[in-house]
């Protein structure tokens, strides 16, 4: 196997840098909006959970009969699923993170056999 050039090195080491940059700014950005997701279901729980207003049976019955508390719960639902594809993201951007970091020694344990 011939040497590497140094200006082929280079050019690969740059390559490598990007790539785990990018996956470095991929892996924050899934974790900032898997942050956003947690914090809107904590939300959208505390305000199921809080009684609006004062209880009486027919505000209780109209909201019922108009679905509102349903509604909520849906909602709540696809907050949940939310949560899940954020945390599906956020994993498949660590796992692209670790496979740059693992091009990165790879390359620079090549260079450093290579002379």
């Amino acid at each position: 196997m011939k040497p590497m050039k140094k200006k082929t090195a280079n050019s690969l080491r740059k390559l490598v840098s990007l790539k785990r940059q990018r996956a470095e700014q991929a892996m924050a950005e899934a974790q900032a909006a898997l942050d956003r997701a947690r914090a809107d279901l904590i939300a959208m729980r505390e305000a199921l959970q809080a009684p609006a207003q004062p209880f009486d049976f027919a505000s209780v019955s109209m909201a019922e009969r108009n679905g509102h508390s349903s509604q909520l719960i849906a909602k709540v639902r696809a907050q949940e699923r939310l949560v899940a594809e954020r945390q599906a993201e956020l994993a498949s951007a660590t796992d692209a993170l670790r496979r740059a970091f693992g091009s990165q020694q790879l390359l620079d344990s090549t260079l450093r056999e290579a002379g």
